[in-house]
């Protein structure tokens, strides 16, 4: 299985050649809605706020290995996420979001990849596409409830600040335990 995230709104604005290049040969496209609006524009869509038509944009591209029918799934932050299969390009698929109240939300850096992690690791685990897109629902949950990439910053940080006093005071750390 090949699988592409979109990553961000400059990558198909800038690099739309190079993403045609790949696109053939990726069974799973991820992104997300702004990174959605910026393929359509690029690619010349009429509608760059029809996330099943871009979907559908995409799943439809050529394809080199016929075995395996490209999916494609958007991801709409707290709103639904939709799914278009080149098997079934018509009929796209929508996945409701369960909402988190706003006070849980403490940090949005990562949902994407969380989601992207959760769904191709229960995918290849042999969880249908369904199955995956709640796993991938269930990280980018977990992900935004917690400061991500500051937090991992922080305790990096604390933990090397930490480590440097026993050579100061010459005793251990408490916090270094």
């Amino acid at each position: 299985m090949f699988a592409i995230n979109l990553s961000a709104p400059f990558i198909p604005q800038f690099f739309k050649v190079q993403l045609e290049q790949l696109f053939p040969y990726c069974d799973v496209v991820i992104g997300n809605e702004s990174e959605a609006a910026a393929w359509a524009s690029a690619a010349g869509l009429p509608d760059k706020d029809n996330i099943p038509a871009i979907a559908r944009s995409i799943a439809t591209l050529p394809k080199l290995n016929p075995s395996r029918q490209r999916t494609v799934i958007i991801t709409q932050g707290p709103e639904s996420t939709v799914v278009v299969s080149a098997a079934d390009p018509d009929k796209p698929k929508i996945f409701a979001v369960d909402r988190l109240e706003d006070q849980q939300i403490v940090d949005t850096n990562g949902a994407g990849d969380a989601f992207a992690g959760g769904f191709l690791g229960a995918l290849v685990s042999g969880k249908s596409v369904d199955e995956a897109v709640l796993a991938g629902h269930k990280m980018g949950a977990m992900c935004v409830q917690l400061v991500s990439t500051l937090q991992t910053l922080y305790l990096q940080r604390l933990t090397a600040s930490c480590r440097s006093v026993p050579s100061i005071l010459g005793q251990k750390s408490p916090c270094c335990r």
